[in-house]
């Protein structure tokens, strides 16, 4: 079922996506340790009898994230019915967002820009005070203004969609999602938070600690260019090329005296995937981030080639020591 889900439609598709995710384990396991072709078609076949070796396990819950390894060998329709069941937190989850986000909810924040607009002069008279044009796009204007167009950039959103999914799957919890206006303007919440300078909650982090886990620094490049990079507090930098982007996942806590349970988490980048494969990174592997980190801070880097976001490994992990 899953399977068709994901459109594997044959034993080859399956080995390929299983060999992506086995080499994205800790430590990975390399090509060739996939199942053979009748040992594929016995796990289809609902009829198992005990679990597969456990390297097996680890790859197969990795290609199945929210799915526990038992599940994954009912039948179908037993497992959805397992699933329609009303869920409860994960224990460990919980923990990593913290006390304050499980007992008042979940908010995830996405960034917005207002475009001006100008008047799309070729469109007839009843159409022109909402409809307007940016550039060569058309657009309808938001919020009943016909000189202002809310964008929302593709990459942050497919990125907060990657950890909405996950949250569905393993808690309970009311999920709220709001602009970073928004949140910024009534910022005593905790929150997850998408995107880098693009988002005002993680610009006002960057500009309101006293010492940020991660700052964004520039440095000059041939031709009078910028380059930019993050630079965490270690003195680690990082930056992206054409071929290798750059993600981040910090977990702060804005005040640790009057909210010690409260977390903010980002997920942003640098280069065309980094922002979403640091979300689908979050996603995929917020646990075994929460063994190491425990309660405490900590900000991890992650680097993606340019053909997946879920190429996404792990660089350095940089944990805060215990106040």
């Amino acid at each position: 079922m899953l399977l068709a889900e994901q459109h594997l439609k044959s034993y080859s598709d399956f080995l390929a996506a299983y060999d992506r995710c086995a080499a994205q384990l800790d430590p990975p396991i390399p090509p060739g340790y996939g199942p053979a072709k009748t040992q594929f078609y016995q796990w289809l076949s609902g009829k198992m009898v005990g679990l597969p070796r456990d390297y097996h396990c680890r790859v197969l819950v990795r290609m199945f994230p929210g799915w526990t390894i038992e599940r994954l060998f009912q039948m179908a329709d037993a497992a959805r019915a397992h699933e329609s069941d009303p869920p409860g937190t994960d224990i460990e989850l919980g923990a990593f967002l913290g006390a304050e986000m499980i007992t008042g909810g979940i908010t995830l924040v996405y960034p917005t820009f207002e475009l001006p607009l100008r008047p799309v002069q070729a469109l007839g008279a009843a159409e022109a005070p909402s409809r307007c044009a940016f550039g060569k796009v058309r657009a309808f204007a938001a919020d009943h203004r016909s000189d202002v167009l809310a964008a929302l950039p593709e990459k942050e959103v497919r990125g907060l969609l990657y950890v909405f999914s996950v949250l569905q799957r393993h808690t309970g919890l009311l999920t709220d999602i709001r602009s970073d206006r928004d949140v910024v303007a009534h910022s005593d919440r905790p929150y997850i938070s998408f995107g880098l300078t693009c988002n005002d909650c993680t610009r006002m982090y960057l500009e309101s600690a006293d010492r940020p886990l991660f700052t964004l620094n520039g440095t000059g490049a041939e031709g009078g260019s910028r380059v930019e990079q993050l630079e965490l507090t270690d003195g680690s930098r990082y930056g992206s090329s054409g071929e290798h982007s750059i993600g981040v996942i910090a977990r702060v806590r804005p005040s640790p005296d009057l909210h010690p349970d409260r977390f903010w988490i980002f997920c942003a980048g640098l280069g065309p995937r980094g922002t979403t494969a640091a979300s689908w990174y979050l996603a995929n592997s917020w646990s075994p981030l929460q063994r190491r980190a425990g309660d405490r801070e900590f900000v991890a880097v992650v680097g993606v080639d340019r053909d997946s976001d879920d190429t996404a490994r792990l660089e350095h992990l940089l944990i805060e020591s215990a106040s």
